[in-house]
């Protein structure tokens, strides 16, 4: 039962939201111009489909971008040998998760972008695709998308469930409106116990802990015949890769390669940005540094006096994870939350994070218990961290068995979470 307050909240939330629609397509519009948004399918982010709902039963599943998305597929594939004849709606809202998406999806599944969360745009979806099921993956708490679809009865289930204590104790400011909102959901099943507490200390009457989505992932790929080249390219040379890096950190990761030069004088670093177009600004960056630097987005090769080799580009996460023996977790230096640290575990590399990772507390926490990764105390100890891993194989390559192992135990869960799913899918 929600609450009057809920009631009002949402009274207002979805008049101010109706108010404003027009501002959004005004904003959507120059999105477009500026090419930030799909020039042609942009509609559906107000609820209109560009595709035709299938006959089957439909399960609904959205994730926010590329990597709840990726964390979908092995679910999506586990989904289907348990029951053949569901097809699956997979929702998105950036253009980037849509490319990998239209790439990736399987033939029974299909991909839309999000509706934005206005009361038209939402109803019209639901109104469309009447999905039987729906599956918000992590932390994608819509008010009007999850209120609505549960007064249309479709169960709804949050999957990999993630609360950050940061947005828990935003949350206790307006409890009776979260309480109400996560009642909306069937089943929370949470990525860990951390986040299955904090559901709870909210007001989420049902909720588990489960296995995260992440771990079942299959390794990511890469062409074969870039990774020949690459490799041909950097020759003997030790190396070391910063991957999915934030702005600040590759400034912070030059000044760190560059000391560590003095002891490896031919040492090549790859960094790789969470936003690869930021490759010009990051090149600007380090002007005045004594480094040669190639940017892999205009073609440039690695030579034989090339210091760092800047990765801007995207999906080629998986390449330079196998050209790397080292790989520095992106996001973890300057209080950004951290990045996935299982995708180079499972390519066997030997992983550094720095202090900051909250996004992945429970999982670096059982990597750190598992000798499987060295947390750093403070951004600062990278330096001297790289020297130990770069000088000692035998570190470098337990650290690295360490790291797969731990990974491949815990990706036999998702039978189990797939099938309590469909335990709630309407017969």
């Amino acid at each position: 039962m929600t609450t009057l307050r809920t009631k009002i909240a949402m009274g207002i939330y979805s008049s101010v939201a109706t108010v404003m629609t027009p501002l959004v397509k005004y904003h959507l519009a120059k999105r477009i111009t500026r090419g930030k948004e799909h020039p042609t399918r942009y509609t559906e982010k107000l609820g209109h489909a560009s595709l035709a709902k299938p006959k089957e039963k439909l399960m609904w599943i959205h994730g926010a971008s590329v990597g709840e998305s990726l964390s979908m597929l092995p679910l999506l594939e586990t989904f289907h040998k348990l029951q053949p004849d569901l097809k699956f709606l997979v929702t998105t809202g950036t253009a980037t998760s849509a490319r990998l998406m239209e790439e990736r999806l399987p033939a029974y599944a299909m991909h839309q972008f999000v509706p934005l969360d206005l009361p038209l745009a939402i109803e019209r979806f639901l109104k469309t695709w009447r999905p039987d099921i729906a599956l918000i993956i992590e932390s994608e708490l819509w008010p009007n998308m999850i209120f609505r679809t549960k007064s249309h009865g479709i169960p709804l289930i949050l999957l990999n469930g993630r609360m950050s204590q940061k947005s828990a104790k935003s949350w206790t400011r307006a409890s009776f409106f979260i309480r109400d909102l996560l009642k909306q959901f069937d089943l929370i099943l949470a990525q860990s116990s951390t986040d299955a507490r904090r559901f709870s200390e909210l007001g989420a009457p049902h909720v588990k802990k489960q296995s995260n989505l992440k771990f079942a992932a299959a390794p990511l790929t890469y062409n074969q015949d870039h990774f020949e080249e690459l490799s041909s390219s950097i020759g003997a040379r030790p190396v070391w890769f910063a991957s999915s890096t934030h702005r600040g950190e590759e400034a912070f990761l030059a000044e760190a390669h560059e000391k560590l030069k003095s002891k490896f004088p031919n040492l090549l670093c790859i960094i790789a940005p969470r936003h690869p177009e930021r490759g010009p600004e990051i090149l600007n960056e380090f002007q005045g540094k004594d480094l040669t630097v190639s940017l892999r987005s205009e073609g440039t090769d690695i030579i034989e006096d090339t210091s760092i080799y800047l990765a801007d580009t995207l999906g080629e996460l998986g390449l330079f994870y196998a050209l790397s023996p080292v790989v520095i977790i992106g996001g973890s230096l300057l209080r950004k939350g951290g990045q996935n640290l299982l995708e180079p575990a499972r390519q066997n590399c030997a992983i550094i994070c720095g202090p900051e990772m909250q996004n992945f507390e429970e999982i670096c926490n059982e990597m750190v218990d598992n000798h499987a990764v060295v947390k750093l105390s403070e951004p600062e100890d990278i330096t001297e961290q790289l020297e130990v891993l770069l000088s000692d194989k035998s570190f470098q390559q337990r650290l690295a068995q360490k790291a797969a192992a731990y990974v491949k135990d815990r990706g036999q869960e998702i039978n189990a979470v797939a099938g309590e799913i469909l335990q709630k899918l309407p017969s």
